[in-house]
């Protein structure tokens, strides 16, 4: 089951990272495209909550938390990827963001939810080593200037492993999964509307510009649905076991960059992307399989 569970969402977050440059590249602004995708996916969630439940009703005890998730998984992510979609290739990106197993793995060792392995540190080893080889030759990326901003979309991965490891150390109760969605969507698109106003990036996406219309409402259903998954997948297996949706999420998002953007990658790229995978399998917890 809980396998099953990881594909979809490598399937459905794979698409994520070539409508996220489509996006970007038609017109969107980073701050912008924040709020317009937790507006999308708040809006979903919403009035799923609504219909099932009545109310989204959330017991102020956990405002801290909403909001604390809210930077860690909405906002600072969020940014980060579209300002690295305008610059790099989906496929690259799916890679950079791939290394969440890594960086959660670290953390969950740091604050003692996880044991030192030496299968897993080799796993470790592995993944970093392939980012080398991705950033390292002259001919791995399409432009040199591609290199601050895979560094830059690496950040992302940091984030989303802060995340994991905080819900599965905090372990909210009393409220489930979608509504924790839905609040992280809301809040998102609170903060990030006066910032985008006041910064510039605020735009209104219209019908006349159907690419980033459609890119838009994409995104914002898969954020609804992925992410409310994902967490039903932290508190059923732990945070280790769902930081390996990256594992997924990769080759998905490199096959939907070749099929809807026809990125080409060079041998370098595929090493990168080879050894990632591999790490990230070596990395993976043991009793991990159902």
């Amino acid at each position: 089951m809980n396998w099953a569970v990881l594909i979809f969402l490598g399937i459905a977050w794979g698409l994520t990272f070539p409508l996220s440059k489509i996006a970007a590249l038609s017109g969107g602004t980073p701050l912008g495209l924040t709020f317009w995708q937790n507006i999308v996916s708040g809006s979903i969630l919403l009035a799923f909550i609504l219909w099932r439940y009545g109310s989204l009703n959330i017991d102020r005890s956990l405002y801290p938390f909403i909001i604390t998730i809210t930077f860690l998984a909405g906002i600072f992510p969020n940014v980060i990827l579209y300002s690295a979609a305008f610059h790099i290739d989906s496929g690259i990106l799916s890679i950079s963001v791939s290394m969440v197993p890594m960086f959660t793995y670290i953390l969950a060792l740091a604050v003692g939810l996880d044991k030192f392995g030496l299968t897993r540190s080799v796993g470790l080893f592995l993944g970093f080593f392939a980012l080398l080889v991705l950033l390292v030759p002259e001919n791995s990326l399409p432009e040199r200037s591609d290199v601050p901003w895979v560094l830059l979309s690496l950040l992302c991965a940091v984030f989303y492993s802060l995340e994991n490891i905080y819900i599965d150390k905090i372990k909210p109760e009393n409220i489930g999964p979608i509504k924790i969605a839905c609040a992280l969507s809301i809040t998102t698109a609170i903060i990030s509307l006066p910032v985008s106003i006041v910064s510039g990036q605020f735009f209104v996406p219209t019908y006349n510009n159907a690419p980033l219309f459609y890119s838009l409402l994409g995104i914002g259903a898969i954020s609804a649905i992925g992410y409310s998954t994902f967490i039903f997948l932290i508190g059923r297996a732990g945070s280790v076991f769902a930081g390996q949706t990256g594992y997924l999420v990769t080759f998905f998002g490199i096959v939907w960059g070749i099929v809807l953007l026809e990125e080409v990658h060079s041998y370098f790229v595929w090493t990168s992307f080879g050894l990632i995978i591999i790490g990230i399998f070596f990395v993976r917890p043991k009793g991990t399989s159902t």
